[in-house]
């Protein structure tokens, strides 16, 4: 092996038009950028070795009085050159010493420098020196985070679409269409009977709501607040009713009940028609509650049908159940599941790729610095609506279009909802 670097001697006669560039410019570069070993503690970015510590640190003891906090760390110098390692057959490295600062309530404040051990540094070939041989990182090719369209095709022949919100850390959220258009959840690429309707988990959401619920005899995560998150909701007299000509596309929001005979003449969910309009007419009703399906040929009316739970705290319990098999499924224990699976830093990291390719995507306006799901995840208001609602919008058109497309690019936006639509 060489004790020293070659030299390059051109023995020809035509001389080059353009100098050869460096081609490991890039792995080098990464690494200083990762060291960050210029730029002193305080001006760091949050990059590289930097962002590994800010991760991890403050750390908290239980009872909140004891706090270990991250200040800043230091590279010492390395003992040998990279040949001298080479030639001695030892490891080309500097020392880490990082400075921690303990708080505690009753003792005050106290700071140490703690040694890490040897970090490797990277020679001027963009190589490291292990024992005396010099080894690459070989880069891996691995699934790029951020949003994903896929379409399979069904041994029948019909085309099932898909979307998948993929972390650089964390758990996975899949949605996939069947056969029968509906469409199912996946999380924690846990599939088959883990699998629950998506109206479940946005029933199962609505405890993100910002608006605080002071009445404990409230119930959230009903139909219509589901109904508000993809349609808007018409109030249409019966005579016009009877005189639309897509009435086939409209669909009670609410059952239309016969207060004498106690008796359903229109279910919610279903299409109207002209008979059903007159029945409705003939119990005195002079207005009925519908929304539009042409959009998605009621691909979210019929998961609403399909759904086993009615309200906030089935849907809790019924996820927290097929995720957690075994364990007594509350309402409490459910919350706390999801807002560990998408909802904490610590757990849960979209990166800067994912989090920049779902803006473009979407077309959303999110800080860049956000790595987790927005809270208003499955809002609808009139600032536009949320990232999950979008996209179940977005798949739910194409699936009922049947279309050879998918939405990958940020043309791909709904409008949005108009000023009846309110945050559920």
């Amino acid at each position: 092996m060489a004790t020293r670097q070659a030299e390059r001697i051109n023995f020809g006669k035509i001389k080059e038009p353009l100098s050869p560039p460096n081609l490991i410019e890039i792995q080098v570069n990464s690494y200083v950028e990762f060291l960050q070993t210029q730029v002193t503690p305080a001006k760091r970015r949050n990059l590289g070795l930097q962002a590994v510590f800010n991760e991890v640190f403050p750390i908290e003891s239980y009872d909140g009085k004891t706090v270990l906090e991250y200040t800043g760390y230091e590279i010492g110098d390395p003992k040998l050159s990279w040949l001298d390692s080479i030639r001695e057959g030892l490891t080309f490295g500097a020392p880490l010493h990082v400075t921690f600062r303990l708080r505690d309530d009753s003792r005050g404040a106290k700071e140490e420098k703690v040694f890490m051990g040897e970090l490797p540094l990277m020679t001027p070939q963009g190589t490291f020196v292990i024992n005396g041989a010099e080894r690459v990182i070989v880069s891996q090719l691995h699934r790029s985070p951020g949003l994903a369209f896929e379409e399979a095709t069904h041994p029948n022949g019909k085309k099932l679409h898909s979307f998948r919100i993929i972390p650089d850390r964390g758990s996975w959220y899949e949605a996939q269409f069947d056969t029968s258009d509906l469409l199912y959840v996946y999380l924690d690429r846990k599939k088959r009977r883990r699998k629950f309707l998506t109206t479940t988990f946005f029933r199962a959401l609505a405890f993100l709501d910002g608006e605080e619920k002071a009445k404990k005899d409230v119930v959230r995560g009903t139909d219509e607040e589901i109904i508000k998150l993809f349609y808007d909701i018409e109030e249409l007299s019966v005579k016009k009713a009877e005189g639309l000509e897509d009435i086939a596309n409209k669909v009670l929001v609410e059952d239309a009940v016969d207060p004498d005979k106690n008796i359903v003449v229109a279910r919610a969910f279903e299409p109207l028609s002209k008979a059903v309009v007159k029945q409705i007419a003939e119990l005195g009703v002079t207005k009925i509650r519908v929304v539009d399906t042409s959009v998605d040929d009621g691909i979210v009316i019929k998961c609403l049908k399909k759904d086993p739970t009615k309200n906030e705290e089935e849907a809790l319990k019924d996820i927290y159940r097929r995720l957690r098999p075994g364990d007594p499924p509350t309402a409490a224990n459910a919350r706390a599941l999801i807002k560990r699976l998408f909802f904490d830093p610590k757990r849960y990291d979209l990166g800067r790729v994912g989090r920049y390719k779902i803006n473009q995507k979407l077309n959303f306006k999110e800080d860049a610095t956000s790595r987790i799901l927005p809270p208003n995840i499955c809002s609808a208001s009139k600032k536009g609506r949320g990232a999950l609602t979008t996209l179940t919008i977005l798949a739910a058109a194409v699936s009922a279009r049947w279309v050879n497309c998918s939405p990958t690019s940020a043309a791909w936006v709904w409008p949005a909802p108009s000023a009846s639509s309110r945050s559920a």
